[in-house]
């Protein structure tokens, strides 16, 4: 009986460790920005973007608030909840709606 209880325990001490390994690898994922995200630049009123000058970006945004068409001036548009994103290859412009 005492192999049993000894098992038991470093049972317990190992998914502790497995536990604590997953949290910490969770919260360093979170920590670090997203692809998606990661060298985005403010252009001011929410607006963020890569690759694309911040004139272009409003004028995006503005016609994409006033029209929620799929495609404006060659990018593929898209909007859900609060942000609205336009893709053009690597150019990307995200906007609050």
């Amino acid at each position: 009986m005492g192999q049993r209880a000894d098992s038991g325990s470093e049972m317990a001490t190992t998914r502790t460790a497995l536990l604590f390994v997953a949290a910490l690898v969770t919260a360093l994922a979170l920590a670090l920005p997203s692809g998606a995200t990661a060298g985005l630049r403010s252009c001011g009123g929410g607006i963020r973007v890569a690759i694309v000058s911040c004139p272009k970006a409003k004028r995006i945004a503005k016609e994409y608030a006033k029209t929620q068409a799929h495609s404006l001036q060659g990018y593929t548009c898209s909007g859900g909840g609060s942000q609205g994103r336009c893709v053009l290859d690597r150019k990307v412009v995200l906007f609050p709606l």
